[in-house]
């Protein structure tokens, strides 16, 4: 998954509610918007239950117009745990159906929610399908529970995605800002973040209507900040305020653009 220049900003499409797909790559056209992230589950576009003339007609107007380069999943990390259960056989089968649709769409990425922690125990129950042998798409999981950033966790995540090179992480601004907020180590928390960063393939500046002020959404751009063109991470704008309108979107995407280009510490 090769990515875009650092500081090329996406926009997760989250932030606009009850849009039509084409209506969504025109809005991302026209406000030169360089690549979208999808949200691909049943609360977004459903990815997994449209019909193939429809997936095909989507594809071509993104390659005419803006590439989806990451579809996200409503499935937990926590569903791939032993795989002789039924709960593992049906979110592989779902996780399969999105993978076709994303890679028909001509993404490089799915994204799985990770609320709860996975300790190191359980770690080694977790058996998430290799999608880059299927589609070609490398699987990201996105950190939710501030556990995740603490010292023990963040190691026996780094041990497991070591030996399982189709999967990678989703760090999201917000999830490490809430991180932060608990934590009573904030130094070790810039550290433990700054460990994920070789397994990290993208990276969601997230505004949930208070902006990004706070200090977790500036150690994640910190640990960011020397991407260059050739490392494999996209970032890309998650607004989740309360007024999903288009031009309240653009204008928090404008703000959050503005917000990564001029981290003191580079992003470049």
């Amino acid at each position: 998954m090769t990515g875009p220049p650092p500081t090329d900003v996406g926009l997760y499409s989250i932030g606009i509610r009850g849009i039509e797909m084409e209506d969504l790559l025109a809005f991302a056209t026209t406000h030169q918007v360089p690549f979208l992230h999808l949200r691909g589950g049943p609360r977004g576009f459903d990815l997994a239950r449209r019909d193939t003339s429809t997936l095909d007609e989507w594809a071509r107007c993104s390659h005419a117009s803006v590439p989806i380069t990451l579809v996200t999943a409503d499935l937990e990390l926590v569903d791939f745990a032993r795989p002789d259960t039924q709960a593992y056989r049906q979110a592989t089968a779902a996780l399969d159906r999105l993978g076709h649709a994303a890679a028909v769409l001509g993404a490089r990425a799915v994204r799985l929610l990770a609320r709860r922690v996975v300790d190191q125990p359980l770690w080694a129950d977790v058996a998430v399908p290799n999608l880059v042998a299927r589609y070609g798409l490398i699987t990201l999981v996105e950190l939710h529970d501030p556990e995740w950033f603490t010292a023990n966790t963040t190691a026996s995540t780094v041990a497991h995605l070591d030996r399982a090179p189709w999967l990678a992480l989703l760090i999201d601004t917000a999830q490490v800002h809430h991180a932060w907020l608990r934590s009573d180590n904030p130094a070790s928390l810039a550290r433990n973040v700054s460990a994920l960063v070789p397994h990290t393939r993208a990276v969601h500046v997230s505004d949930s209507g208070d902006g990004l002020t706070g200090t977790g959404h500036r150690v994640v751009a910190q640990a960011f900040a020397n991407l260059d063109a050739g490392d494999a991470v996209e970032i890309a704008f998650e607004w989740t305020g309360a007024d999903r309108s288009p031009q309240s979107c653009l204008t928090r995407y404008h703000h959050a653009v503005a917000w990564w280009r001029s981290n003191p510490e580079g992003n470049r």
